[in-house]
């Protein structure tokens, strides 16, 4: 039974959200699966069940249009909302962004959560977000990521035999494989990819430009799945040269499992990174060639799994969350008529 002195929390995102999860779904799903741990009772909206009487929290994930509406009635219910973004603007996604909706957003909740100051800078430069609502909770990793696994794992599941580049993420333009493919091929490595399809069209693009054995899709693999992890372990290095990331949890993923790190200059890597991975301008097709060549021949120390294991862990993460919402209960909340 949840202590009284605990808060429920009602957890919220746009209704298409889980047909193709990315980063931002895992966060969501781990937030749930980590707060349970520390005896905070989230709900997941459903509404052919809703249980909004049960909380005094609502957070929201993402700030997709349509959803102002909803969350103006969870306001007029008396509850405290919450918003994770998990956004970053820049000339290659501005045009997507409903700015006016966004600011609507921003001045329905009572606090805007980001993934690290530099988003904070950013949506306040780009979007009005306004300063004093604003609070850092970093995104986070599985501890059992640094447990390593034999790469026969994955192996033995791929077919694949030698030495590979690794990129998890979603195929679409913001995940920028392209530009992973055309250094792969320079650097004579295949680039391995496991994630979903988004954007059918851009994968044909992949596929043509790793004609010759420099791309290899295996689709989509479970966030706990052994063959993920082992796939981590195995790989020469992790390519993610995004249009931005904030800071992409599967590179916090690669990381933990000890693998070379290349990865977009644009957003909030570096925050969580510093100088021991190699960056890359999405934008430029000789950075990503050269941050690839750099981290080929460097040695991984080990330094940076350990210190990714110690800071990011999503148990650390989540008991800064339920923090976070304890001083956000009313106080005797006892639940709603």
């Amino acid at each position: 039974m949840t202590s009284p002195s605990i808060p429920k929390v009602v957890y919220n995102i746009h209704p298409y959200a889980m047909h193709l999860p990315g980063g931002g779904e895992v966060q969501l799903l781990k937030y749930y699966e980590y707060l349970q741990g520390h005896g905070c009772d989230v709900i997941l909206h459903d509404i052919w069940r809703p249980r909004l009487d049960e909380a005094a929290l609502f957070h929201h994930f993402h700030l997709v249009s349509g959803g102002v509406p909803f969350v103006d009635y969870v306001r007029k219910l008396g509850m405290k909302v919450l918003m994770s973004p998990n956004l970053w603007i820049n000339d290659t996604n501005r045009a997507h962004v409903n700015e006016r909706e966004i600011g609507i957003y921003y001045e329905q909740a009572d606090v805007i959560i980001c993934n690290s100051f530099s988003e904070i800078e950013n949506l306040c430069v780009h979007s009005g977000l306004p300063r004093e609502k604003a609070r850092v909770l970093r995104n986070g990793v599985d501890p059992w990521f640094a447990e390593g696994l034999e790469s026969s794992i994955f192996r033995r599941w791929s077919g694949i035999d030698g030495r590979f580049l690794l990129n998890v993420a979603n195929i679409e333009p913001r995940k920028n494989q392209l530009a992973a493919i055309r250094a792969a091929r320079v650097v004579g490595l295949p680039l391995v990819s496991i994630g979903r399809v988004r954007d059918p069209a851009y994968f044909e693009e992949c596929v043509r430009a790793g004609v010759g054995g420099y791309f290899r899709h295996l689709g989509a693999l479970p966030q706990s799945d052994f063959r993920l992890r082992a796939a981590y372990g195995a790989c020469e290095a992790f390519v993610l040269p995004s249009t931005l990331e904030t800071p992409g949890i599967a590179a916090l993923e690669a990381a933990a499992a000890g693998a070379r790190i290349v990865i977009t200059a644009e957003g909030s890597a570096r925050e969580y990174f510093g100088d021991e991975v190699f960056y890359v301008d999405p934008c430029d097709q000789d950075s990503v060639i050269f941050a690839l060549r750099q981290a080929l021949a460097s040695e991984a120390t080990g330094r940076l799994q350990r210190r990714i294991v110690d800071d990011y862990s999503w148990s650390t993460v989540t008991r800064d969350l339920l923090h976070l919402y304890v001083e956000m209960q009313p106080a005797n909340f006892a639940g709603r008529p």
